[in-house]
């Protein structure tokens, strides 16, 4: 059994032989649709016949639908073609978001209408009065580090509060 990033660079080895890992041509640049299409099929395939790692809640939940796993198995083939530095020139490749930030909050129902709020709102000052909201809400959820005080050198301690 391999774990899903090997998966996918075993099946775009074998749907694109020609393909140098850590070359200076990134994957995504000369795969084609029907590379991809066949890179997914092969995956999908390996899914099914349990030559691929998935947690027991994926199994459960993408296994007797074909058609959630295929969902499935396209972000995980786009997720790795993106993040994996043997696609995209080597070792000294470091993946970044194109938007960072742009999911914070993304699981708290407040954040959610206020964000929606602000795509409607037109006037300026409100606007800003919505953002701030945001920002503050924001920075309530926001997890907080746990520190071991008694970790930290003695002359740094009242730092933490």
């Amino acid at each position: 059994m391999v774990n899903q990033k090997q998966a996918v660079t075993n099946a775009v080895k074998q749907v694109r032989p020609d393909y140098q890992l850590n070359g200076e041509i990134a994957l995504a640049d000369v795969l084609t649709d029907s590379d991809k299409q066949q890179i997914r099929q092969i995956i999908v395939n390996g899914f099914e016949s349990g030559e691929v790692e998935m947690s027991e809640e994926g199994k459960a939940k993408y296994f007797g639908n074909r058609s959630e796993l295929a969902k499935y198995v396209t972000g995980l083939v786009n997720n790795w073609v993106r993040k994996n530095p043997e696609f995209n020139g080597g070792s000294g490749f470091t993946y970044t978001a194109k938007n960072p930030g742009s999911r914070q909050g993304t699981g708290d129902e407040t954040i959610r209408a206020l964000k929606a709020l602000l795509k409607i709102t037109v006037d300026p000052d409100a606007k800003a009065e919505v953002q701030a909201a945001i920002n503050i809400r924001l920075s309530e959820i926001k997890p907080k580090p746990t520190i071991n005080a008694d970790a930290l050198p003695a002359h740094l301690r009242h730092l933490i509060g």
